[in-house]
């Protein structure tokens, strides 16, 4: 929703993984590090920022590690470094077993796993609204929920989640293990479930 804006300021380049795409992890590495190299090499003087969310973020720290020569900014919006402590972690060897008549129902499996309803709902229940209000709210909350994990169950498959929660653990450790490679200025946005949290660390510091 911020590009247009963002496009008056920025040369906008975006990497979009498809839902059947296997590119392994570190191979998009070596694909954002190429782009980057070229984009230094073009104009060497201005600086290029890499943002990321969640896998992104993983890629960004990895990118900035590899390139430490490049003028680069980090913005990271809940990197998934921690994913080992994610309660998404364990579910792999789930899912390898997961029986065929359970498969439909996986995107709304993983939603209560996530706690995606009952973060929605608990938000829309505290805001202190009259009562017809809040049900209101709580109507068209729950139907955009259940419309949005309808569209998702149209392309999520056990198969596509396992290689994304794989995904996720190889970037984690990859990521962490280069950390101390990264000399980029970064900001990181931290997300709970009722407030935003910004931490800003300079290279020195890292």
């Amino acid at each position: 929703m911020h590009h247009q804006r963002l496009g008056e300021i920025f040369d906008i380049w975006c990497l979009h993984i498809p839902t059947t795409d296997r590119t392994p992890f570190t191979d998009l590495v070596k694909l954002i590090e190429t782009t980057v190299r070229f984009k230094n090499n073009r104009v060497p003087n201005r600086p290029i920022y890499l943002v990321g969310e969640s896998l992104g973020g993983c890629l960004a720290l990895a990118v900035a590690a590899r390139v430490p020569h490049v003028d680069l900014v980090l913005v990271l919006a809940n990197p998934a470094t921690s994913f080992e402590k994610s309660q998404l972690q364990p579910l792999i060897p789930v899912f390898k077993i997961v029986p065929d008549h359970i498969r439909p129902g996986l995107p709304y499996i993983m939603s209560l796993i996530t706690g995606v309803p009952s973060g929605m709902l608990a938000s829309t229940a505290k805001k202190g609204l009259p009562s017809q209000q809040t049900i209101t709210d709580l109507s068209e909350a729950v139907t955009s929920l259940f419309s949005y994990l309808s569209d998702v169950g149209d392309v999520l498959t056990v198969d596509t989640v396992l290689w994304k929660l794989k995904m996720l653990e190889s970037a984690c450790a990859y990521s962490n293990s280069c950390l101390r490679s990264v000399s980029a200025q970064t900001l990181i946005l931290s997300r709970s479930n009722h407030s935003l949290a910004a931490f800003y660390f300079h290279p020195n510091y890292l």
